[in-house]
C-alpha cells in the first residue's frame, strides 16, 4: 500500500470511529435524560470529540438520532437472526427472541431504556425489529403453526406488550422470568394450547451473553461498511 493510500485508510478509519463514538454518545443521552433538550455540545463533549466533527457526520441532532435507532435496533435484529440459524420451529425462534430481547434490559440497562424511550413509532424500530417480527409471524401462519390473525395488528399488539414489559421490568416491578411469562402468553395468542405454549416458551434460551457479543459483532461490522 502506497503511503497516500495509507493515509486515506487511516483517515477512512477515524472517521468511521467518530460517527461510532457519536452514536453511542446519543444512546447514552437519549436512554438517561433525553435527545431532544440536549445541546449538541453536550453530545460531542460525552462523545469526547470536537463539534466541528459532529458536523461532519451528521446534518442535525434528529439525523443523528435517526442514526442511533436504526444502528441500536439492526444490530439486535440481526443478532438474533444469527443465533436462530438453522432452527425450524418458528414458534420456538419467536418466543426466544421475545425472551432474549426482554432479558437485555438486566444485562445492559441503558440500551432498555433506550428501547423503550424511543417507543413504537420510531419508523427505524418499525423496520428493523418490526419487520423481522411480521416476516416470523407471515412465516408462522403460512405454514398454520399461527392461528391466522392481521399482522399489523398482531405487530403492533406485540410491539406494545414488549416495551410495556421491558419498562416495568426496568423499574424492578417484575420477577426474574417475566420474559417467560410475556412469551408464553404471547404464544396463547397465536393459537397454541396452553400446554404447547408453557413447554416452548420454557426452553432453554441461548446465553445473553452471546446476544451481546453478537451484537457487538454487528454493530462492529455496521462501523466497517460506514453504514
Amino acid at each position: 500500500m502506497t503511503s497516500a493510500l495509507a493515509a486515506v485508510a487511516r483517515g477512512s478509519g477515524r472517521r468511521l470511529r467518530t460517527r461510532a463514538r457519536l452514536i453511542e454518545a446519543a444512546r447514552r443521552i437519549a436512554a438517561t435524560r433525553g435527545i431532544e433538550a440536549t445541546p449538541i455540545s453536550e453530545i460531542t463533549e460525552e462523545a469526547g470529540v470536537g463539534v466541528g466533527s459532529f458536523y461532519n457526520h451528521f446534518a442535525t441532532k434528529e439525523k443523528l438520532l435517526e442514526a442511533v435507532i436504526s444502528d441500536t435496533f439492526e444490530a439486535h435484529g440481526a443478532a438474533l437472526d444469527r443465533i436462530h440459524e438453522g432452527k425450524d420451529d418458528i414458534a420456538e425462534i419467536l418466543a426466544q427472541n421475545i425472551r432474549l430481547t426482554v432479558r437485555m434490559v438486566d444485562h445492559d440497562p441503558i440500551w432498555g431504556w433506550f428501547a423503550v424511550r424511543t417507543g413504537l413509532y420510531a419508523p427505524q424500530l418499525q423496520s428493523s425489529l418490526g419487520g423481522r417480527l411480521e416476516r416470523d409471524l407471515r412465516r408462522g401462519f403460512d405454514a398454520g403453526r399461527f392461528a391466522s390473525y392481521d399482522e399489523r395488528t398482531t405487530v403492533a399488539a406485540f410491539g406494545g406488550a414488549l416495551l410495556g414489559v421491558m419498562r416495568t421490568k426496568l423499574e424492578g416491578e417484575l420477577p426474574r422470568d417475566a420474559d417467560r411469562f410475556l412469551a408464553e402468553e404471547l404464544l396463547r395468542l397465536l393459537g397454541l394450547s396452553p400446554e404447547e405454549a408453557a413447554e416452548i416458551a420454557g426452553r432453554r434460551l441461548p446465553p445473553v451473553t452471546r446476544l451481546i457479543a453478537e451484537v457487538a459483532a454487528a454493530r462492529s461490522a455496521s462501523v466497517a461498511a460506514g453504514k
